[in-house]
């Protein structure tokens, strides 16, 4: 079981994570082509153009400027997005297609798909893992409700997200992602207002509601990782580490278990 897991991650990985320059030898026109069946879809060198001009600083604030005078609707622009993704090779057109079909029209899908195409590399990765949790979970029986969904908990000082928001079997799983790498330590403080906020997200939702912090690079430092342990433990909130993959599976147990 275990071995089948690990071949599972693998391939995760291999279809998701942003590519090696050397795994493409250019993204050609049928890679840019439109995904969604819209005829309001935008046409290869718009695609390429965007694509361009997300590079430049303030440049997805201008593609949105752009896009909002056409007045698309919500699978096109989702569309324009994933495939800008495509074009910056930060996603495969096969992985664009699969999280196309089982993403397109979750609130926050699109708006999700636009931080994807920043210029912030760390941004574009921990927006890229929401996605792949997201479309992991949906294609292993979860209906995604929503990525990124904006709410107040009382506690910040403006309105911040769940990251991803997932229901199996009329049990909610109310998610913070976070996508690290191993050596890399959590500001403690962040970590502890980012579990309150999962706390308030349940006391604000119902008692169906499974707050889960998930950790795709489990820390490195067994001190470290000890006191994330412990925090969330005080909390009542669900920790867990692993790739996509492996935390979708743990997810689907505590919904058999609580």
């Amino acid at each position: 079981m275990y071995s089948k897991n690990l071949s599972l991650v693998f391939l995760l990985i291999s279809t998701f994570t942003i590519p090696q320059a050397n795994a493409f030898l250019g993204v050609t026109k049928k890679a840019l082509s439109a995904i969604s069946i819209n005829t309001r879809t935008l046409p290869e060198n718009e695609i390429i153009r965007l694509s361009k001009l997300s590079d430049k600083t303030l440049g997805t604030k201008n593609i949105g400027l752009e896009l909002g005078k056409l007045n698309l609707p919500n699978d096109a622009l989702e569309d324009v997005f994933i495939r800008i993704a495509i074009h910056q090779k930060k996603i495969t057109r096969e992985a664009a297609e699969r999280m196309f079909s089982n993403l397109s029209g979750v609130p926050g899908f699109g708006s999700t798909l636009r931080k994807v195409i920043g210029n912030n590399k760390a941004g574009t990765a921990g927006h890229l893992n929401e996605l792949i949790i997201s479309n992991t979970a949906s294609a292993n029986g979860f209906k995604v409700l929503g990525i990124g969904q904006k709410f107040s908990d009382g506690l910040k000082k403006s309105p911040t997200d769940i990251d991803v928001l997932l229901k199996k079997d009329g049990r909610k799983f109310a998610i913070e992602a976070k996508n690290y790498a191993s050596t890399t330590k959590m500001p403690l403080d962040k970590f502890r207002g980012d579990l309150d906020t999962l706390v308030a997200y349940k006391k604000s939702n119902g008692d169906n509601i499974t707050p889960v912090f998930t950790i795709t690079n489990k820390p490195d430092d067994s001190k470290h990782l000890k006191m994330l342990i412990r925090e969330s433990n005080k909390r009542g909130v669900q920790i867990i580490f692993g790739k996509p993959q492996e935390q979708v599976e743990q997810i689907k147990m505590l919904g058999n278990i609580l």
